[in-house]
């Protein structure tokens, strides 16, 4: 079931990619004062980079420097906050998963390689629970029109981002996606290694980002081949962001970072309020006996009523001890 949602996931990317390649014309568009043509620049990219637009010129009259840097920044905080519903769920969601954990365990155990049995005990209980496996799926399949939208405005407002440097970053517009990986070579070559670090630390902070929310978030996966196949698919797609984001403007790469701390420090909150310090402990993590009890975790696992029971018929059934008077 999960390296199925990490297929899912993976093909969604891809999808999305090939959609953002078409998303603006070679040439780029002035989205400044035009809308551009076409139901996914109108219904997508030009609303993302008029609110852009609008931040931008907000900042701007504020005096705040690196405006289009926080702007980006602001932007990434509406989302967010726009999204924080969904955030909910999935921390749920996750949470749900953590605490049946034992018991997938132990259906994997018991069907052993046998897939389709497999598959149906684990819908089953799934459904037994309430849980809905790809809750935590929603929030990300949500933000990649946004994601690749954002790409596509970034492109599109090219002109608008040219020398907008923010910190270390020379240019937020750059590298354009026409160079590809190109640029790489020909900073190394002419020996603009300073560049070439400046442009590479944002890259670097996605990668780790993204591993560390993935590690922390994701449910500890099941033992064997699918625990395997789970994080070799993890590894493989937080690889391709970071391959990926070489190749876009820095200021998606921002918000993309800027994404994934706000999504730990939500998450570290959630956990916080609810007791727990991190996904793998929950508060009051709850597993079902052979008997259908519910029993927290660090409880023995024995349902305490049928316990109880059998040391009472014990203590009934045992012979009583006859007391011997004493002669005087």
């Amino acid at each position: 079931m999960k390296h199925r949602r990490w297929l899912l996931l993976a093909v969604l990317l891809i999808a999305m990619l090939a959609l953002s390649g078409c998303g603006v014309p070679r040439q780029g568009v002035d989205v400044v004062e035009t809308a551009p043509q076409g139901l996914w620049q109108a219904a997508v990219v030009w609303p993302l980079a008029k609110s852009l637009i609008w931040l931008d010129s907000a900042l701007q009259n504020m005096d705040v420097p690196y405006h289009w840097g926080f702007a980006i920044i602001a932007f990434t905080l509406i989302i967010k906050l726009i999204t924080l519903p969904l955030t909910l769920m999935q921390v749920r969601g996750m949470q749900a998963q953590k605490e049946l954990q034992p018991r997938l365990q132990e259906i994997q155990k018991k069907y052993g390689k046998d897939r389709e049995a497999l598959s149906k005990a684990q819908m089953e209980l799934y459904q037994e629970a309430g849980v809905n496996p790809l809750s935590g799926c929603l929030p990300l399949v949500i933000q990649m029109p946004i994601l690749f939208g954002l790409y596509s405005a970034l492109v599109a407002l090219g002109p608008s981002l040219e020398n907008s440097s923010f910190f270390w970053i020379p240019d937020l517009g750059f590298p354009q996606y026409t160079k590809g990986l190109s640029w790489l070579g020909e900073y190394f070559q002419s020996g603009q290694y300073g560049l070439l670090a400046a442009y590479l630390i944002l890259p670097v902070l996605l990668v780790v980002s993204q591993f560390a929310m993935q590690k922390w978030m994701t449910p500890t996966p099941a033992t064997g081949d699918q625990g395997g196949m789970t994080q070799q698919i993890s590894l493989m797609m937080t690889a391709m962001f970071g391959f990926f984001t070489l190749q876009v403007p820095a200021g998606l790469t921002l918000y993309w970072v800027t994404s994934n701390g706000i999504q730990m420090l939500q998450q570290w909150l959630m956990m916080s309020n609810s007791g727990s310090a991190t996904p793998d402990t929950p508060k009051e993590a709850k597993s079902k006996t052979v008997d259908g009890s519910v029993v927290k975790a660090g409880d023995s696992g024995v349902n305490p009523k049928v316990n109880s029971t059998n040391t009472d018929s014990k203590s009934t059934n045992r012979p009583k001890k006859r007391r011997r008077s004493k002669k005087r």
